[in-house]
């Protein structure tokens, strides 16, 4: 039996929720609500926390993992139709965060190399990855978040040591509600990731603490991008990070304390690749996962090859510029995120408050393993 622990858990749903925003979520966020970017992220603790309840509940009252429990709650029909749904969605996230990754080291730090050459690259270390199984993953998983999220954290205080006006910061709540309301979303929406939770929980060797482990992840996430936002500010001020595609990077490439710190963009980014890189085989693993179930095979790790192909494949057609890879990922995976991962969790939630105990008999999928 599979059997990983909530230390590795919360590394994989820190890697699916965290590279990407810590550097897509502030340059977004400043551009809806300026200098007021810090306390919409901070905000989102809140829808934050009430999704957390959501998946903690459905997972209290479920006989089974996703995707199965959703032919337990809503009908085998349209489980399954739900089921494949969540295969395009979790290989579309999977997509977009890969390409994201080539967008920014095409433009920013390789310009002269095809982002085919990255793709590939990628996709052949995840497919390596994935046919390892999932206990080697979170293995993985753990070290990258051990290594790389105190030095995430590292850098952005030396960079408030290096420099800062606090005066950026002013006025508070200068924008209006329909604005901060937006961006409240494009940082909660992202939390939609932790759907993961509804399967890697029953793996879990410690089942009863998974929400603890959902907080953590939680607080950590919001932190980490509240803290990247607040220094973005106080060192550039809004209207200058308006003006860049990745102020997180820019911030980062200023960098020089005295004459012996310098050109930390470099610790950066191969800190950013290697968390893209665990981001986007969880991603990966989430819908090989679910096509197994949904399709009742014997293995998910066979269904990496096809599906590498299709994420490549999408990964290139998907934007010709950073503007529009800034609408796809801040209005159309906005809202599909927001249907798939919030929405319909919703859905199932109230149907198990109402419907406390439905179709506990359904034989179908991986049923929780024993404690």
């Amino acid at each position: 039996m599979i059997r990983i622990n909530n230390l590795q858990i919360y590394c994989m749903l820190l890697l699916i929720t965290a590279p990407l925003a810590y550097l897509i979520t502030p340059a977004i966020v400043t551009h809806m609500v300026g200098n007021n970017n810090w306390l919409a992220v901070l905000t989102a603790i809140i829808p934050g926390s009430l999704l957390i309840y959501v998946y903690t509940y459905i997972l209290k009252k479920s006989t089974h993992p996703f995707p199965i429990m959703l032919e337990d709650c809503l009908g085998k029909v349209i489980g399954k139709i739900l089921g494949f749904s969540y295969i395009l969605v979790f290989l579309l996230g999977t997509a977009i965060t890969l390409r994201i990754f080539t967008s920014f080291i095409g433009s920013s730090i390789t310009p002269d190399t095809p982002l085919s050459v990255y793709i590939g690259l990628m996709l052949l270390a995840g497919y390596y990855a994935l046919k390892t199984g999932l206990e080697n993953m979170a293995r993985v998983s753990q070290v990258l978040i051990l290594f790389g999220l105190p030095i995430a954290f590292l850098i952005l205080i030396i960079s408030i040591i290096e420099k800062h006006d606090i005066g950026n910061l002013m006025p508070l709540l200068n924008t209006s509600y329909q604005n901060f309301g937006w961006a409240v979303y494009e940082v909660f929406f992202i939390l939609g990731n932790l759907i993961a939770i509804l399967t890697l929980a029953y793996f879990s060797t410690d089942r009863d603490k998974t929400p603890r482990t959902l907080f953590y992840v939680l607080f950590t996430h919001i932190g980490l991008i509240a803290l990247s936002s607040l220094i973005i500010i106080i060192h550039f001020g809004s209207d200058y990070a308006n003006l860049t595609s990745f102020p997180t990077f820019k911030l980062i490439r200023s960098i020089t304390v005295g004459d012996f710190i310098q050109n930390i963009e470099a610790a950066f980014i191969a800190l950013w690749i290697i968390g893209i890189f665990g981001a986007i085989i969880t991603k990966w693993f989430m819908a090989c996962y679910v096509t197994q179930q949904v399709f009742a095979l014997k293995d998910y790790r066979f269904i990496a090859a096809p599906t590498s192909v299709i994420i490549g494949i999408s990964s290139l057609m998907m934007g010709s510029n950073i503007e529009e890879e800034g609408i796809i990922l801040s209005v159309i995976i906005a809202v599909v995120y927001g249907i798939f991962y919030i929405l319909i969790p919703l859905l199932v939630f109230f149907t198990l408050l109402f419907k406390p105990n439905p179709a506990a008999g359904v034989e179908n999928g991986l049923k929780a393993p024993p404690a």
